[in-house]
């Protein structure tokens, strides 16, 4: 059954008036003699069909107008199809449909009340419309038909004489799609006859015709507003060209069908969207009703349409389905060049991905490594919260990068590399940028972050020029990164995402060419002053050249350069306030000072107690840095080491040390530094009692009998030789101990105390026993 709306008054089509008409309280026909069904009071007949009729009536209740559509035949199959109509429309909530108020079939004549529309249909309306009007009422029931199509409901009879209008006041038309008394719901069984085609002929998808529910799906509804739009456009078109006529006139020569207009008739952009919708194929239609609204939409926006694209495409592909032999014959034709093409295309697409990931990666990497660099800019703080929330955010970057494929792996690899690194994790750091290069994407970006993270491992490392280190093992894993960061340096080429002259200078530093990378730190800091890892790098290169010049006995220039390194590093300090980096390095300058300036006691304190609140300061940026807490030791343990060589008591000290020195069992980082601590803290036991006169005691037998002592063990190997000696023993047994472990990896900044025992040892065994 077709729904009909208010039909139009007057002797010929109306034209929207200027604004609404006002609604009566009560219509005239509503008097207490009119026919009356439940609570509603009948007016004239809107329409009529084989199964039901449509009535103006009068809610009492409610006291307003509305559609009545009752059903005249109720039998039980078309009282349970009338009312899953009811209940399907009434699920579409949108503007653009019909809506349902009110729904009965407990009488006599089961009855549905919908809203009431004051206007004609689009088929009475179409000869007075223009083609813009016309696309611009069917964009509206595109909408809406995608608002049902959401719903996993098919409408199944979409035509110009189920689109009602009623004029909206400002000169145009409210659109209202009805009539769902063929809808199919998707997510339920047909609850009719399944292989019966539903629907009005010639509107039907050729899918529909065919009848089978498997079939049905929202491309027949685009189907239909494909023919809907030739129809319908065709109309304006024709009364455009003929001449602008009456409604009686013109639905004298035009019926509700599809051939009432063809394609050739309307605008070439118009063509292409009718033909979109009425292809033969659903595949080929428009994926949805909501594409093809937004192509209408792009057509009256005068917008580049969506069919556009791949237009000869499917023209091509239309012509091979006609013409299967051609086919064939093209076919073979491109066989062997397919795969060709298909490769390039495919490796074309796969460097684009690469190159969008790419560029998406390395935001997200210099986003990182800003939020970073502001925390380190601000007033001296714990930086903990601030990485652990950086650390957070880059294990949701890596969870978000294994959904991604596996083209995000090399750049997210890389941005997850240098998120890493920028907080300071190292070890991840290089684990992923080994496994990107390792795995194909060996790019010179991620050869120049494997450049900064190889020359951070080996500053790292360095901390055994300070003395006492671990031994040849720590200096053999610094050479190997050191050699695997020249490798990388110059596989990176010119890639670089920071001033290329702060890598070259901090590679320098490390490979021992201090004046070099002195010139590229002093250049980085003027071209940009806010850089202070130029100044931390230039108090770094001005400390190795100062023990360039200790070593040929240049005391003078060692210790210029020494002050030149503090400036360097207090000037890193009053811009990276939060970079614990810059106490470290103005705590080394300090600490060559005090090897090469000799002073009184109390000056040799005060300078140690100065390191220590460098240190402290440096604990309190950040309290988990292994660099840090090994300082700490140390410079507790100078200043002990201080007290026993001016023969004052070291107890306070020492115990201090060996308090700090407690939790680092349990650190893989800090253990064998805690071996290194404890042996010393025993030869300074043991010393300070013989510097007394007193026997050294267990603590020095537990020095000697400790395999992981590095130079103090050497050192109380000839502490016990001296104590024989004084003692008029045989020291023998003991240097030729000494003699036989001193060549057992000791790293080269414990060289210089290595001969100092050397010549104590020969010394000794040239006594007379």
């Amino acid at each position: 059954m077709e729904f009909a709306s208010v039909p139009p008054t007057g002797p010929g089509t109306p034209t929207p008036p200027p604004g609404p008409a006002p609604v009566p309280i009560q219509p005239p026909w509503a008097g207490p003699g009119a026919r009356k069904l439940g609570r509603y009071r009948l007016g004239p007949m809107l329409g009529k069909g084989g199964m039901g009729e449509v009535f103006e009536a009068w809610d009492s209740l409610l006291d307003r107008s509305v559609a009545l559509k009752c059903l005249t035949v109720p039998h039980a199959e078309a009282v349970q199809r009338f009312l899953r109509e009811a209940r399907l429309q009434a699920r579409v909530t949108h503007p653009n449909v019909c809506r349902i108020y009110d729904a009965d079939a407990s009488g006599a004549v089961p009855f549905i009340a919908m809203q009431l529309v004051q206007g004609p249909n689009l088929l009475q309306a179409a000869p007075e419309l223009t083609v813009d009007q016309a696309v611009e009422i069917l964009h509206a029931v595109a909408l809406a038909v995608n608002a049902a199509h959401r719903l996993n409901l098919v409408h199944r009879d979409v035509k110009p004489s189920n689109i009602l209008l009623e004029p909206d006041g400002m000169g145009g038309w409210n659109t209202l799609v009805a009539d769902f008394g063929l809808a199919k719901d998707l997510g339920q069984g047909e609850p009719s006859h399944t292989q019966v085609p539903m629907g009005t002929p010639e509107y039907m998808a050729p899918e529909q015709r065919g009848g089978d529910p498997e079939a049905m799906g929202p491309a027949v509804d685009v189907y239909a507003l494909g023919v809907t739009l030739r129809v319908v456009a065709g109309l304006a078109k024709d009364a455009e060209r003929n001449g602008r006529t009456g409604t009686g006139a013109a639905l004298a020569w035009v019926r509700d069908y599809p051939g009432a207009s063809t394609l050739r008739a309307l605008p070439h952009r118009l063509r292409l969207i009718a033909a979109r919708c009425l292809e033969e194929r659903p595949l080929d239609r428009y994926l949805s009703a909501g594409e093809l609204a937004e192509d209408l939409r792009r057509y009256l926006d005068r917008e580049p349409l969506l069919v556009q694209r791949g237009f000869r495409l499917r023209k091509v592909r239309r012509a091979l389905r006609r013409h299967p032999a051609l086919a064939a014959a093209l076919a073979v034709c491109l066989v062997l060049g397919s795969g060709f093409a298909l490769g390039i295309r495919y490796l074309v697409a796969r460097s684009r991905r690469r190159a969008t990931l790419s560029q998406r990666f390395a935001l997200d990497a210099r986003d990182l490594e800003n939020r970073m660099r502001i925390e380190r800019l601000i007033p001296a703080h714990d930086l903990r919260p601030a990485r652990a929330q950086m650390l957070g955010r880059l294990e949701r970057m890596r969870r978000d990068l294994a959904a991604l494929g596996p083209d995000a792996q090399g750049p997210g690899g890389l941005a997850l590399g240098r998120g890493y690194a920028a907080v300071g994790d190292l070890d991840r750091a290089l684990g992923i940028l080994e496994a990107v290069w390792d795995g194909g994407y060996a790019t010179p970006e991620v050869a120049y972050a494997l450049c900064r993270v190889h020359t951070g491992c080996c500053l790292r490392l360095a901390d055994d020029t300070w003395g006492g280190g671990a031994g040849a093992a720590q200096d053999a894993a610094r050479a190997a990164h050191l050699r695997a960061a020249r490798i990388c340096f110059a596989q990176a080429g010119g890639a670089s995402w920071e001033p290329r002259a702060l890598g070259v200078g901090a590679l320098l530093v490390q490979e021992g060419a201090f004046a070099d990378g002195l010139d590229q730190a002093r250049r980085v800091f003027q071209e940009a002053p806010w850089r202070y890892e130029a100044k931390v790098q230039e108090a770094r290169a001005l400390v190795g050249m100062a023990r360039e010049c200790a070593d040929r006995k240049e005391f003078r220039a060692a210790l210029s350069l020494v002050r030149e390194a503090e400036l360097a590093a207090q000037a890193a300090q009053a811009i990276g306030q939060s970079d614990d980096a810059c106490c470290l390095a103005e705590l080394e300058a300090r600490l060559l000072r005090l090897e090469l300036q000799p002073a009184p006691l109390p000056a040799v304190l005060a300078a140690w107690a100065g390191a220590e609140g460098l240190v402290d300061r440096a604990l309190a940026i950040d309290p988990d840095n292994p660099l840090a807490q090994r300082a700490k030791v140390y410079v507790v343990l100078g200043r002990a080491a201080a007290l026993v060589g001016a023969r004052q008591d070291p107890e306070a000290q020492l115990r201090r040390a060996e308090r700090y020195l407690a939790p680092w069992v349990a650190s893989s980082a800090l253990a064998p530094a805690a071996a290194l601590s404890r042996c010393r803290i025993r030869y300074l036991w043991a010393k300070y009692r013989m510097e007394r006169g007193a026997p050294p005691g267990r603590e020095l037998d537990w020095a000697l009998e400790d395999r992981e002592g590095g130079i103090w063990t050497l050192e109380a190997l000839v502490l016990r030789a001296r104590w024989l000696a004084r003692w008029r023993r045989d020291p023998g047994p003991w240097l030729q101990a000494f003699w036989a472990r001193q060549g057992a990896g000791l790293p080269a900044a414990d060289q210089a105390r290595l001969e100092a025992l050397r010549i104590q040892a020969r010394q000794l065994s040239r006594l007379p026993r």
